[in-house]
């Protein structure tokens, strides 16, 4: 018997299974995202980091319109008793010295906070990508001036560094906060950057791009970074969290954000004269500072976990 006897003599109830099985199969096929997005959703520590963090951007930008609690500076005063209140129904976080409604300026402080935190790593991460995709592109000369001036800037003392400059040449402000952290927190992503360029550059299909004519522009900014994205979306995540702190350690030394802006380390700095009278003035802020800083974390941890190929399942 031929082939076309054979393929004659094969009923439709033989092949019945195998297009049963096919929509099953097609349907189990999932894209890089949704593999990416499944294995983070698994990881129950740092999904709770995930749903702390959107809760809290819920409360800070979207809390003081809905709760009504819109006035951080006003004063609530209508008897001595409405200093340092107890947290009740009218102020769930207390009062303050001179009757400010705590629970406003900590989502008004929060607001600051996480502003300072998100912007000054966005800078920070744009300036370090251009910094360390030229120095591990190129190489030579170009990857020694670049790399040298970013010895020179982690040899200096942080804190010292940023206590200085910003006593001097800012005025305190959250934009001019953010500008300081940002242009002193480029360089870890600057080394991972060149670290991630040097070892993708000579991969076949940067290759194969410089064969069809594409040039080194787009071989660093469409071929390369695509690539090296995962390690810097994982420092990115962990970087909001330093800047947080940064921003908080100059505010409570008053070299950061002053009145009449709300932080959480300014409000920490202000609560500390107050600590035996009321804790809450310093406890409040510290926590949610603790609990933002640790949930950036943790999302960080699953992003990389979920983000690394060889841990990704196909």
């Amino acid at each position: 018997m031929d082939s076309s006897e054979q393929l004659k003599a094969t009923s439709f109830d033989d092949l019945e299974p195998f297009t049963e099985v096919t929509p099953a199969l097609v349907q189990k096929r999932r894209s890089q995202g949704r593999i990416i997005f499944d294995r983070f959703v698994r990881n129950r520590v740092a999904l709770g980091g995930a749903i702390f963090l959107i809760l809290l951007f819920l409360l800070c930008f979207l809390g003081p319109t809905v709760t009504g609690h819109n006035q951080p500076d006003f004063q609530h005063l209508t008897s001595v008793s409405d200093t340092f209140a107890a947290p009740s129904a009218t102020f769930p976080l207390g009062t303050d010295d001179i009757g400010r409604d705590e629970f406003a300026r900590a989502m008004v402080g929060g607001q600051v906070s996480l502003i300072v935190g998100l912007l000054s790593m966005v800078i920070a991460i744009v300036l370090g990508v251009s910094i360390g995709a030229f120095a591990g592109f190129f190489g030579g000369i170009i990857d020694n001036v670049l790399m040298r001036i970013t010895d020179v800037v982690l040899a200096v003392p942080l804190y010292l560094l940023l206590f200085v400059i910003s006593s001097a040449l800012t005025d305190h402000s959250p934009r001019s906060v953010i500008f300081l952290i940002a242009i002193f927190g480029w360089t870890t992503v600057a080394r991972l950057v060149r670290g991630e360029f040097i070892a993708h550059r000579e991969r076949e299909y940067v290759m194969a791009a410089r064969t069809i004519g594409a040039r080194d522009l787009r071989l660093m900014f469409r071929h390369i970074l695509p690539n090296a994205a995962g390690p810097i979306i994982v420092n990115a995540t962990l970087l909001i969290g330093i800047n947080i702190i940064l921003e908080s350690v100059l505010s409570f030394f008053g070299f950061g954000i002053q009145v009449p802006f709300a932080s959480w380390g300014n409000m920490i700095s202000y609560g500390q004269g107050f600590l035996d009278s009321d804790a809450l003035l310093v406890l409040i802020p510290g926590i949610l500072i603790f609990l933002t800083v640790l949930s950036f974390n943790l999302v960080g941890d699953g992003l990389r976990d979920a983000l690394d190929p060889y841990m990704t399942e196909r």
